[in-house]
């Protein structure tokens, strides 16, 4: 089978990988073989293909962090069948066909679009460990206001009962917010603690921070006693910048997140919850992702420079077409 691979270290990545011909994976007894027909591009794929990753990969690597197929085969102790639809939150997903373990995979409804379904293992899924063990009802306040992450936050939040309270660089994205379902929309700045704390009317049990840098300490000192922030992402700074003070003699908790631990740490039951949700938010469309091409996968390397052109819109895919047996 054909499986692309991490071969060439090069500041452009669409001349870091190949295709090549490798073994067929084996069905685990409690697991499947999946037919993978849809994997997105990720920013994240490309910080391993240009060096700039936390993790250093052992050439030649596999690629890819998400996708989605179905079931070809099923082991023997495995709760799948074949032909059920599957999302894939891990495993180098730029292949052919993969083998998992029934945990390891995200069951989906038969009639969910498959594209759609392969990029719900990134932004979704983050969005919606974000808010795991707050009650309804709660407080939140999140920066990157108008990135994809943080727009499914205030959808999810809302559908949860939460209060969401978005941090905006530009004033003219406020009432695109508001309009999103924000409680309140604030522009960023040295007093942005007081601001929120003003617009909440209510103590904020969470920061979500996907800036880091100054803006850290910034949403940290808007949090109440007892609550939490939460640093995902690193927008501005490859360093988080907390006041010391604070963070000795207040009760905030500061924690990075990872959407793979979360989703190990869950249960399976807890996992047929949440894929229930996002795919009610695919249905609602407020989780629709704008495709803007598809590649096969032989033509992985075109399909990064698709990637890396200026003023793209959406998602590229690289896509497969459904496996006989698999449907």
């Amino acid at each position: 089978m054909r499986r692309v691979l991490y071969t060439t270290p090069d500041a452009d990545p669409s001349r870091t990988v190949s295709v090549h011909d490798v073994e067929e994976p084996s069905c685990p007894e409690a697991g499947v073989l999946v037919a993978v027909e849809a994997r997105p591009i990720n920013p994240a794929d490309l910080l391993l293909l240009t060096g700039r990753h936390v993790f250093t990969p052992t050439l030649p690597a596999p690629v890819g962090i998400e996708g989605a197929g179905r079931v070809l085969a099923a082991g023997p102790k495995s709760r799948l069948r074949v032909g059920d639809v599957v999302a894939l939150p891990r495993g180098g997903t730029w292949a052919e066909r993969l083998a998992y373990g029934d945990d390891e995979v995200l069951p989906l409804p038969p009639d969910v679009d498959i594209e759609q379904a392969a990029m719900l293992c990134v932004n979704p899924f983050t969005a919606v460990g974000l808010l795991e063990g707050l009650p309804e009802g709660a407080t939140i306040a999140l920066n990157a206001g108008t990135s994809a992450v943080s727009r499914l936050v205030l959808s999810i939040a809302r559908r949860r009962g939460l209060r969401a309270l978005a941090v905006v660089r530009d004033a003219r994205a406020v009432d695109e917010l508001l309009a999103l379902g924000a409680a309140a929309a604030v522009v960023d700045g040295d007093d942005l603690a007081q601001r929120l704390q003003a617009a909440a009317g209510a103590p904020i049990q969470r920061g979500l921070d996907a800036v880091a840098g100054a803006a850290s300490g910034r949403l940290f000192d808007a949090i109440a006693e007892g609550g939490d922030l939460i640093v995902y992402g690193l927008l501005s700074s490859s360093r988080v910048e907390l006041p010391a003070a604070n963070l000795v003699f207040r009760d905030v908790t500061v924690r990075g997140y990872s959407r793979l631990r979360c989703y190990a740490a869950m249960t399976p039951a807890r996992r047929a919850e949440i894929g229930a949700e996002l795919v009610a938010l695919l249905r609602s469309g407020e989780a629709i992702t704008p495709i803007a091409a598809r590649y096969p996968l032989e033509r992985a390397a075109e399909a990064i420079a698709h990637h890396e052109r200026p003023g793209r819109q959406g998602k590229i895919l690289l896509v497969s077409p459904p496996t006989p047996g698999a449907t």
